[in-house]
């Protein structure tokens, strides 16, 4: 099933905060994914990430798993081939040109949980942020709102879209068209009759969004907000503390802490 988002509505301390903050946060523990290649603080900082979401936004892991599923082969495919390309330090297998050492290992675990803590820094903003919310906090942040409204328009019509063609592919099965069969020439050719009927409804959709727009005279006078956001002293509290948690890993970075050093 295709939905429009990853909002998940929950009463929890997350969920409370303002976009803002939660977008800083996001931002933060991406740049200390960046920051480290030790394997072993990555892997503290994506279980950290994974349980501010199961404690503070009490989101299961099982609602996350999903999710990770559809980036599980770039995690194994970084898992299995950096270990390839770096060929010094101790030699574990050493077949023809092969050659897999102890540090390539080490490395390819390393890059496969940056990638996950990379993802998960960004489904902790997306899985506790509503759409409206998150375009909101970045047009307040100094985002021009034609582009805050592009923005929101994205991430609302893409799945709708991704939706609209899966409707569209079960309808033309259902005519007796064989996706799964034939070469790649074959089924690239198959996939025309699903393709026209999706340019159209776009085309449509389109035509019916700037229809919309244009009544509501956007563009016009001086923009207003239907919701505000509050900046509240628990927000300055996960500011500070995340100000804190970065600089202190900023520090650790230049004094050479969480390096993997290569022979």
């Amino acid at each position: 099933m295709i939905q429009q988002t990853m909002f998940i509505r929950k009463e929890s301390f997350l969920h409370s905060l303002d976009p803002r903050t939660k977008l800083f946060l996001s931002i933060g523990l991406f740049l200390v994914g960046v920051l480290f290649t030790d394997y072993r603080v990555l892997m503290a900082l994506f279980a950290g990430e994974v349980i501010i979401l199961r404690v503070a936004a009490r989101i299961p892991f099982s609602k996350l798993f999903p999710y990770l599923k559809l980036i599980l082969p770039l995690v194994v495919m970084a898992l299995l081939i950096w270990p390839l390309f770096q060929r010094t330090g101790t030699v574990l297998v050493s077949y023809w040109k092969v050659i897999i050492t102890k540090e390539g290992i080490q490395m390819g675990i390393a890059m496969s949980l940056r990638l996950l803590s990379l993802i998960v820094a960004t489904y902790l903003l997306l899985m506790t942020t509503e759409q409206r919310d998150l375009v909101l906090a970045l047009v307040k942040s100094g985002l021009r709102y034609d582009f805050g409204l592009m923005l929101a328009i994205a991430l609302s019509k893409v799945p709708a879209l991704a939706g609209i063609a899966l409707t569209i592919m079960d309808a033309q099965k259902a005519r007796g068209l064989e996706l799964e069969k034939g070469n790649i020439v074959e089924k690239v050719r198959k996939y025309i009759p699903i393709l026209i009927p999706l340019i159209i409804s776009a085309i449509r959709l389109a035509e019916a969004l700037s229809i919309a727009i244009d009544s509501r005279a956007f563009g016009r006078g001086r923009r207003t907000y239907l919701r505000e956001l509050h900046f509240t002293m628990k927000d300055a509290l996960v500011t500070g503390m995340a100000v804190v948690v970065i600089s202190v890993c900023m520090g650790m970075r230049a004094a050479g802490y969480g390096v993997m050093e290569l022979p």
